[in-house]
């Protein structure tokens, strides 16, 4: 009779230790440790719209753009598994300063809770500050080919240091003036001659101007290239700022050159030879 009611009793304390190993359906899931979506906010300053940062991965070579109310969102894929360590993102407009942030990439996911990037996946709003405003205006908005056109162009020092500004090929006082659309090459309103020198601006404080008057060509480079088409436009200086110069050394550089235009920028019209927030001015070249 003992050894049966020990042998129940070892029955129900077994019976016990097995169920206080079950799960509680109602406890905490683990929090997940990595995430293959990162994402963040950008805030220009003087800026309604916040379109138009360049939010660069170094060493992957991939970017992504802030829309109007300056979010960004950037994926990892299984093609990323080759990606471990620590990795920079950089945060670009050419008229506003440079930031960064962070991230670890373990297999190609970011760990989450991790250098700059918190456990939601979320990294820390970038204000980033405007170091010039660059405006222009035209004495039209149609234009006709053989019309000539005029136009002015304004630098003004955003910050409380001096600010230094490098224009490529100078023909006049405001360099390689353009009138640029994503759909073809910038057609030059620069002249066919020109003795090519390079414009260094310091400026201390207050602002540089600059005017120039071209007549509207038929044709790319003079009178061999293709006919110039009726189209919009964005009359453009070849300006950088801080001495961030085009580099063909540079991989960053090369994105911006050969890939920036094609991603999504938001509400801001696609005719942007740069990231920035220039106040150039837009055309219309009409029949």
């Amino acid at each position: 009779m003992q050894k049966k009611y020990l042998l129940i009793s070892i029955v129900i304390i077994i019976s016990l230790s097995m169920n206080s190993c079950q799960v509680d359906p109602t406890s905490p899931v683990e929090k997940n440790k990595y995430t293959n979506v990162i994402t963040g906010i950008v805030v220009l300053e003087n800026q309604e719209e916040h379109s138009n940062a360049l939010i660069y991965l170094d060493s992957l070579n991939r970017g992504v753009c802030s829309d109007s109310n300056g979010n960004y969102k950037i994926l990892f894929n299984e093609e990323d598994s080759v990606y471990n360590g620590e990795f920079k993102i950089r945060y670009f407009l050419n008229d506003y300063d440079m930031d960064s942030a962070k991230i670890m990439l373990i297999r190609g996911k970011v760990k989450l809770d991790t250098l700059d990037v918190n456990g939601e996946g979320k990294i820390q709003t970038k204000e980033m500050k405007q170091i010039v405003r660059v405006e222009g205006w035209t004495d039209k908005q149609e234009y006709k080919i053989g019309d000539t056109i005029k136009f002015t162009a304004r630098f003004t020092n955003m910050t409380d240091r001096t600010v230094h500004i490098f224009i490529y090929s100078i023909f006049n006082q405001l360099g390689y003036v353009s009138l640029y659309n994503d759909k073809y090459m910038p057609f030059s309103l620069s002249p066919c001659d020109p003795v090519s020198a390079d414009l260094e601006i310091d400026l201390h404080s207050g602002y540089y101007e600059g005017t120039v008057k071209y007549r509207i060509r038929d044709r790319y480079y003079c009178a061999n290239g293709e006919p110039f088409l009726s189209d919009e436009y964005i009359v453009v200086t070849d300006l950088f700022i801080e001495d961030r110069r085009r580099s063909p050394y540079s991989v960053f550089e090369n994105f911006i050159f050969f890939e920036w235009y094609k991603l999504h920028r938001g509400n801001t019209p696609q005719l942007d030879l740069f990231p920035n927030k220039y106040q150039f001015p837009h055309i219309r070249i009409i029949q």
